[in-house]
């Protein structure tokens, strides 16, 4: 007596959007050059927090003992201002990212506003770190690469605000009355 085995099924469909093409390529250049600028400045921001943010040099009578520098990533003295400063400018970039590269990541708030927030309150807190560290003496203060990440974010809240005008995105509370810039 046989028996007949029924052959093994297909294999079974893969769930949707399960590694697969995503029915679309990724064209840079449909990216406006100003979301561009705001990534790089994200990026730019995070490469400069492993460098000098603050220095100190030792010496005395005229002779140089030595020096000493911190960068974004210390913490010690309440130097974690300038590390957060750091920390939400990049954030910012990255949601911005997030929203143009993986546009099925639903954020809590609209990336462009989360990107204006991030990079705006970390230019703040920039500033804020230059006067709650003003106490180095003539011997040390702010290294470049303190002075380069507050101009960038800076310049990043500026675009960050244009693009959110350019795209209609409501801001929250008050800074939805700034004033248009741009376009």
């Amino acid at each position: 007596m046989t028996h007949d085995v029924p052959p093994p099924p297909g294999s079974p469909a893969p769930p949707p959007h399960a590694g697969g093409p995503s029915g679309g390529s990724f064209d840079p250049a449909s990216v406006n050059r100003l979301d561009w600028a705001i990534l790089g400045i994200g990026f730019i921001v995070l490469i400069f927090s492993f460098f000098d943010y603050y220095s100190w040099d030792f010496g005395a009578y005229g002779v140089h003992l030595g020096s000493v520098s911190w960068s974004a990533w210390h913490f010690d003295h309440g130097l974690f201002i300038a590390w957060f400063a750091m920390v939400l400018t990049v954030l910012g970039a990255g949601a911005l990212a997030a929203s143009l590269f993986a546009p099925q990541i639903q954020l809590p708030t609209p990336a462009r506003a989360l990107t204006f927030l991030g990079f705006g309150i970390g230019f703040v807190l920039y500033v804020i770190a230059i006067f709650a560290h003003s106490d180095f003496g003539p011997a040390g203060g702010h290294g470049f690469s303190f002075w380069v990440s507050l101009i960038l974010a800076g310049v990043g809240a500026v675009i960050a605000l244009l693009r959110a005008q350019q795209t209609g995105t409501e801001l929250p509370g008050p800074l939805g009355n700034l004033p248009r810039i741009g376009q």
